[in-house]
């Protein structure tokens, strides 16, 4: 396992210039990557401030593995809260070379799916967008489990709602969905038998975030409007019927025993 990084962040490394510096490599990489539509606007890099931000007030300062890191937007956001980081993925996405140079977050490359860490190493895990994709999610949550601390918290965001809305469409319109979906009832009992105690499960994200990457050129969109853009969609979620048709669920889990 790697040794982990010095304590603090990069010097004069905020969580708001960090956001800066997330925008600007999805801005920079939009082109050759389509799939940085997601951090290529204010709009898209207020999710994951806001992830970032939601963990750093549970976890302190303590370890968390960023399961699925991709380009490592929300790794770079955990550090600049301070945060002990480790980012993961199955392939290197040249994070290395890019957006967590020089910041001393490690990024470890595996195939899986065994994690190459030692049990209970993890004060937190962070899963976004990334169980939805494995070949055995039971597999992938009984590591995720090993790795974590006993009451240690596994974080996940963006796990299609069957129900959604913006999955209907992509079906009908043969356009991107997701080939698994979940539930918030089949969600909660597949975290439940792979041993975690879900602490909630609740509707995320009913306005979209990727298209916004490739409007951003178009539309004045700042960091202001971001996050008036996040406190409707809160309030939208929470409405009911709307909450039962959003993208996603975002679910927090502790680990039992």
């Amino acid at each position: 396992m790697p040794a982990p990084p010095a304590a603090g962040p990069p010097a004069g490394e905020t969580p708001a210039a960090a956001a800066r510096r997330v925008l600007a490599f999805g801005r920079g990489g939009l082109a050759a990557h389509p799939e940085c539509s997601n951090i290529a606007s204010p709009i898209g890099v207020a999710q994951y401030v806001a992830i970032a931000s939601e963990l750093a007030r549970w976890v302190g300062r303590g370890r968390v593995l960023d399961w699925g890191a991709g380009w490592g937007q929300t790794s770079l956001l955990l550090r600049a809260h301070g945060i002990d980081v480790i980012a993961f993925d199955v392939e290197d996405k040249g994070v290395r070379a890019g957006l967590l140079r020089g910041t001393g977050v490690p990024y470890v490359v595996s195939s899986g799916p065994t994690l190459p860490f030692d049990a209970a190493a993890f004060d937190a895990v962070l899963n976004c967008g990334v169980l939805e994709h494995v070949d055995d999610e039971r597999r992938a949550l009984d590591e995720l489990r090993r790795v974590l601390r006993p009451a240690g918290r596994l974080y996940t965001y963006h796990l299609p709602n069957r129900h959604a809305y913006t999955e209907w469409l992509g079906r009908r319109l043969g356009r991107f969905h997701h080939e698994r979906t979940y539930t918030r009832a089949g969600a909660c009992r597949l975290f439940e038998g792979a041993g975690f105690r879900v602490l909630a499960c609740r509707p995320y994200h009913v306005l979209p975030r990727n298209v916004w990457g490739r409007l951003a050129r178009r539309l004045a969109i700042g960091p202001g409007v971001a996050r008036a853009y996040e406190a409707v969609d809160r309030g939208l979620a929470r409405l009911p019927g709307l909450g039962g048709i959003a993208t996603a669920w975002a679910l927090v889990a502790v680990r039992s025993g």
